[in-house]
């Protein structure tokens, strides 16, 4: 039976993937990615590396595809609500920055979605293994991160922020889509409440006052 664990040049690529994206998302959106979504490339990098160590087998595509997919198409109504309420202007002012052109903020967010749906299934229907890189980052930030970001901005402002009422579902979906990747709901529910005290604490801190 074929092994579909990570093998070493996998999980070096797919580090070296994960510095490439974090560099293009400093360099796009400034210190209001770096603050979210580089952050979230460190969770990757740190889930890369125990799949390695544990040599966690990747899922069946017929088991897997449908939660991956069935999340991805969540996200589609989170950024309908993110867009609709303004979260592209708001956002980047609690960290410093000017608000993102409509432009930018669809075109980063739609890009996204294309790069995560083609990595699934390249990695799961043409053992591209590297490319898990982008699928972990989706779930890691796009869904728990999500739950985590949107939920800690309305405790802090004690009041609506753009996205939240959507981003909520992502309690559920994150963990258990990172669950069914990696085999392990158990390291799953300890990564999120790992990665949620490092980003809450970093959201906190760089936010403007």
């Amino acid at each position: 039976m074929e092994n579909k664990s990570l093998t070493r040049t996998d999980l070096i690529v797919a580090l070296a993937l994960t510095m490439i994206m974090a560099v293009a998302f400093t360099l796009i959106g400034g210190r209001p990615l770096v603050v979210t979504f580089v952050v979230g490339l460190v969770g990757v990098a740190a889930l890369l590396l125990w799949m390695f160590q544990a040599q966690a087998e990747l899922p069946e595509p017929v088991s897997f595809y449908p939660v991956f997919f069935g999340t991805l198409a969540w996200q589609f109504i989170h950024f309908t609500e993110e867009f609709r309420t303004g979260f592209q202007e708001l956002f980047p002012v609690l960290y410093g920055a000017e608000p993102f052109s409509a432009d930018l903020f669809v075109s980063v967010n739609m890009v996204s979605y294309f790069g995560f749906s083609i990595s699934c299934i390249l990695v799961l229907s043409r053992n591209i293994r590297f490319l898990v890189a982008p699928m972990l980052f989706f779930i890691v930030y796009g869904a728990i991160g999500n739950a985590i970001a949107h939920t800690w901005w309305v405790i802090l402002m004690g009041e609506y922020f753009p996205g939240f009422v959507t981003g909520l579902v992502y309690w559920i979906l994150g963990p258990f889509a990172l669950s069914r990747l990696i085999g392990s709901a158990k390291v799953a529910i300890t990564f999120t409440l790992g990665f949620g005290l490092v980003l809450v604490s970093i959201l906190t801190i760089f936010m403007q006052q």
